[in-house]
């Protein structure tokens, strides 16, 4: 928050991934599939840094990707752990 909050002349992209495990536990009722659980992480950040941060909402925007950007194989519990993430991305402004 402290580097993002002096941050005028760009948009903030929050990205939300998942790994590529399908949704069988309880919180399938809340995110039927990967694509509903990167979305929530990504719109969690999105929250936590204008609610806590104070970073001006209209710099803000919430992207999920699912399983469909992995930095790495899903093959293992340590990689699937890597898919698991968000990224911030800094875009121009749009005019």
């Amino acid at each position: 928050v402290d580097i993002l909050k002096d941050i005028k002349d760009k948009r903030i992209q929050v990205e939300g991934h998942t790994d590529n495990v399908r949704i069988y536990s309880a919180i399938k009722t809340k995110y039927p599939t990967n694509w509903e659980l990167s979305t929530a992480r990504a719109t969690q950040v999105v929250r936590y840094l204008q609610e806590h941060g104070g970073i001006d909402a209209t710099l803000l925007s919430a992207t999920g990707y699912s399983e469909y950007q992995p930095v790495a194989p899903n093959d293992n519990d340590e990689d699937r752990a890597k898919n698991r993430r968000i990224e911030i991305v800094l875009l121009p402004l749009l005019p």
